[in-house]
């Protein structure tokens, strides 16, 4: 059976999400299937965000967090990983390339893996 991902991320890092979805193309991460938010709801706040996106997270097996430059100054992602605890789902936070950014408070508890297909496969066989 499918794991399905929800990819949590900033904009800017959004150009990720097609490195990942190439890997899941390629059977490099397993039998998964990715979700991600597709429709910038910022400007209606965070009720808004959560009300939009709890149907994905919910239906999610695993909420993979992308974790760049300014992923710590965006209430999008504290929104995201706030639904993600309440539905007890698997969190995986995967560190951009070549960024350096701080992990949100809300994600301190978390190990920070390298943003590679063989890494994320691991931990995705892992999770029952």
């Amino acid at each position: 059976m499918s794991k399905s991902i929800f990819i949590s991320c900033v904009y800017e890092d959004s150009p990720r999400i097609n490195n990942i979805k190439n890997w899941v193309e390629q059977k490099r991460l397993g039998d998964v299937i990715i979700t991600s938010e597709t429709i910038d709801n910022r400007h209606k706040g965070v009720d808004a965000i959560k009300e939009h996106i709890q149907a994905k997270i919910q239906g999610a097996t695993v909420v993979m967090v992308l974790v760049g430059q300014d992923t710590h100054n965006h209430d999008w992602i504290k929104a995201e990983v706030e639904l993600a605890n309440s539905f007890h789902k698997k969190i995986l936070c995967l560190r951009v390339p070549n960024s350096t950014g701080a992990i949100p408070a809300i994600l301190n508890k978390f190990k920070v893996l390298n943003f590679d297909p063989d890494t994320i496969k691991k931990e995705l066989d892992s999770i029952k």
